[in-house]
């Protein structure tokens, strides 16, 4: 759902003869889907934590699994298609961010590029990448954050979540500039929102979670 509603927003749809969009919301569907992200890999983690059979080889490899095929068919269907429809200078910006995607650094790449120099955004067949990215670099660093919690004090795992939940929505408070929108410092927080959720969400039973949190998602995007 959270993907689709993306797609219709970068369709830049009028609703009717306004100059509000269809679905003006649904760029949030990449923050929603960070926070999805965030409940299912901290309930991958844990579940394996408390169970006593988490290994980091099994969770990189699972995650390479899932995320390479589809990234990689991606880059090689986009460079015939770069080749023949870009202009030199896209196209060397094109090959840049092919090694920065393949590489899981695109949100570092896209955020240091001088937008007023270089080409517009459409012309970017990997600019979604940025996302993806982010996702990769917290698979990085969050299992070894919540295997040394577990070490150290197991029961400091949820404020210990909360403290860089709070610090990475304050620091949000303390800039303007475009990094906000592609540096995981200042995302990090929607991934461990889902994380928060998640723990909450197994000791606190509340009936019809999966309704309320479409009516969230719904008005969110509309």
């Amino acid at each position: 759902i959270s993907i689709i509603f993306v797609i219709i927003y970068h369709l830049k749809i009028p609703l009717g003869e306004s100059d509000f969009l269809l679905f003006s919301g649904g760029y949030l569907g990449v923050d929603i889907f960070f926070v999805i992200s965030g409940y299912l890999i901290s309930n991958i983690i844990i579940s394996e934590l408390n169970e006593g059979n988490f290994l980091f080889k099994n969770f990189y490899i699972k995650r390479i699994k899932r995320i390479l095929p589809a990234l990689v068919s991606t880059l090689l269907f986009t460079i015939p298609l770069a080749y023949f429809l870009l202009s030199p200078f896209p196209m060397l910006e094109y090959g840049k961010s092919l090694m920065s995607s393949l590489f899981f650094y695109s949100n570092y790449y896209f955020n240091s590029l001088d937008f007023y120099n270089s080409e517009p955004s459409k012309f970017f067949p990997l600019l979604h990448t940025w996302s993806l990215s982010i996702e990769e670099q917290f698979y990085i660093l969050f299992p070894g954050f919540i295997v040394l919690i577990f070490k150290l004090k197991r029961s400091y795992l949820f404020a210990s979540i909360s403290s860089v939940f709070f610090i990475s929505i304050f620091i949000n408070s303390l800039t303007g500039a475009s990094e906000k929108f592609y540096l995981m410092q200042y995302r990090i927080w929607e991934l461990l929102f889902g994380c928060l959720i998640m723990i909450i969400s197994q000791n606190l039973k509340v009936r019809k979670t999966n309704v309320i949190g479409f009516i969230i998602i719904a008005f969110s995007i509309v």
